[in-house]
């Protein structure tokens, strides 16, 4: 669905903001797009939405060369930035009308505009004027917007900034529901990690303009892990730390209070791993105690980003 290649964009200034981008998201996607402040993110999408022109390399959404075929392209995009342009004294669907009236002649179709409502949880609010509004709403009625011309592809930047945890869920099971029942590729810039974990299906990082890293999260969590750490958690367990010690393959035991954390010497996807676990569940019952948990410690998407970002060399192409 989207393609670069040695995407780059140097600015009058010298200034290197992108740098031989590579990117590849597939339709049906939802796709996370990382890095540090400055690193470049703004920048790609203003490139990937038209906005701005590529220094070198190339783009292609859908097939098509967005610099060559840049209106054909906006016809199957839509894009909620970091700020928004509301019209405060407009009502939620006066403001849908509008923008409507700008991709379509004639009458706005009401019925659509509807729809969008209440696909965004607004259909209730729609004569409200959006002065009136929280942050969350104005959010959700940004999305709304960016679904007015039928979009395939969403590009979102930072849509759940500022949202207290109520907001931010809102926001998620929005984008989850246009990704599954809309068949909406979304492609989604945020600071906020978590929301990265729960909803996309891959993820690219970049620092300093650079690509550190792309791939699904379990991908990434296989890249980062060095070995395999085991939870476990007994009736007892520093009984169960003494018991599993010595057990061959356990590296080192940590007591963290309410479980034990267990490095093994091999990595979580090889098979010597199960004659581990199995050894380990064995010591633990022939000490005469119970398991309550024993799990693998899967890193988080904030442990990759700094892994990643933390990394020397030139990036990946």
């Amino acid at each position: 669905m989207i393609q670069t290649r040695d995407l780059s964009k140097t600015y009058r200034n010298g200034f290197n903001a992108v740098k031989n981008l590579n990117l590849h998201v597939s339709e049906g996607d939802i796709f996370g797009f990382l890095g540090p402040n400055g690193a470049g993110k703004t920048t790609t999408i203003r490139m990937l939405d038209g906005l701005l022109t590529p220094s070198s390399g190339s783009i292609s959404i859908a097939g098509m060369d967005v610099t060559a075929k840049s209106e054909e392209v906006r016809k199957l995009i839509g894009v909620v930035p970091e700020s928004h342009g509301y019209y405060y004294w407009m009502t939620a669907a006066e403001y849908l009308r509008y923008f409507d009236s700008l991709f379509h002649h004639g009458a706005p179709n009401d019925k659509y505009i509807q729809t969008l409502l209440e696909c965004v949880g607004l259909y209730e609010k729609r004569d409200v004027p959006v002065g009136q509004f929280s942050r969350g709403m104005k959010q959700r009625l940004g999305i709304a917007k960016a679904l007015i011309n039928h979009p395939r592809i969403i590009f979102l930047d930072e849509p759940a900034l500022g949202l207290d945890p109520k907001g931010q869920r809102e926001i998620q099971e929005l984008l989850r529901n246009l990704n599954e029942k809309k068949g909406v590729t979304v492609f989604i810039t945020s600071h906020m990690l978590k929301d990265i974990e729960v909803l996309c299906s891959r993820v690219c990082i970049i620092k300093d303009g650079l690509m550190v890293e792309q791939g699904t999260i379990p991908e990434l969590q296989k890249r980062y892990m060095p070995s395999c750490t085991l939870l476990l958690q007994t009736n007892d367990n520093l009984l169960a730390a003494e018991a599993i010690k010595s057990v061959k393959g356990v590296r080192c035991v940590t007591n963290c209070g309410n479980h034990l954390e267990i490095i093994c010497a091999d990595k979580p996807d090889t098979p010597e791993i199960l004659a581990v676990k199995h050894h380990i569940t064995a010591a633990v019952f022939f000490a005469g105690l119970d398991i309550l948990e024993l799990s693998h410690k899967m890193l988080s998407m904030e442990d990759i980003f700094f892994c990643a970002i933390e990394q020397n060399g030139e990036g990946r192409q």
